[in-house]
């Protein structure tokens, strides 16, 4: 499957057509529901982060993976002193060069063989949404190496993946792993996970749990936002406030989506 899959051919087509949250995002279910989704992302992402209590005023930080540059924004509200971005492709990184004139911006592929040279030890990476698109093996391994190689020691790595419970599962584009798998790649990049948090529960596919009725929840969902994009907007719309509440209540594992939070201990 990895080897008639060419990541960055396929990203290079998506955001070429589609250089919006509906590209980066779910897209078959239109930019409507999207953006709600990408506010439940801001949430996750901003409670993540300020619970480490750390100042971020002089912080160095890299975020892979920019697509449009929403974490990149994530970083300049949190207030980090020096930012960095990076992308696969070459139609994120002009357009981001353009958005983000104050931001240095890179091309390069976190799974390569060896970490891009960017002359830098990072306070903390993140890298969101990312990592479960390398859907080769190999690659994905040596992106978690690559992370490790550009963070300062006891830096912050602050990542997205599905962390089943169970076996991996393979699409075309994408890889839900399970967390054995992960934690075996952290550990083998000298990481420790210091948290995991979930990213959603509702609005988000229920890859991690077999609740029937969560998942007829997401096939009724799907059946109407994938259709009928203004309708699954104004859909996401009602069901954000319950999102938030039940992403508020207390530290749970999630049916979906985690935010994992790492530390370089070697």
């Amino acid at each position: 499957m990895s080897d008639a899959f060419d990541p960055k051919e396929y990203w290079e087509k998506r955001l070429s057509g589609n250089y919006d949250l509906h590209g980066v995002g779910l897209i078959e279910w239109g930019e409507g529901f999207n953006r709600w989704l990408y506010r439940v992302r801001r949430h996750s992402f901003l409670k993540t982060v300020r619970s480490m209590q750390k100042s971020w005023q002089d912080a160095h930080v890299l975020d892979i993976g920019s697509g449009t540059g929403f974490y990149l924004e994530r970083w300049q509200e949190l207030g980090a002193k020096e930012i960095c971005g990076m992308d696969l492709t070459e139609v994120a990184v002009k357009q981001l060069q353009t958005k983000f004139p104050d931001v240095v911006i890179h091309q390069g592929d976190i799974g390569a063989e060896t970490a891009p040279d960017l002359d830098a030890d990072f306070d903390a990476i993140s890298c969101m949404d990312v990592l479960f698109h390398i859907v080769d093996d190999e690659h994905y391994t040596h992106a978690f190496a690559n992370i490790s190689a550009m963070l300062k020691k006891d830096g912050l790595f602050i990542f997205s993946d599905s962390w089943l419970k169970g076996d991996d599962v393979h699409g075309v584009h994408i890889v839900h792993r399970s967390r054995v798998h992960v934690q075996e790649a952290l550990k083998q990049a000298g990481f420790e996970v210091v948290d995991v948090y979930p990213m959603f529960v509702l609005l988000n596919a229920p890859v991690d749990s077999h609740n029937p009725l969560l998942r007829f929840w997401w096939w009724g969902l799907y059946q109407i936002a994938a259709r009928y994009h203004r309708v699954g907007g104004l859909l996401a719309a009602a069901i954000y406030p319950l999102e938030r509440l039940l992403l508020s209540m207390g530290r749970h594992d999630g049916p979906t989506t985690k935010v994992i939070v790492c530390r370089k201990v070697n």
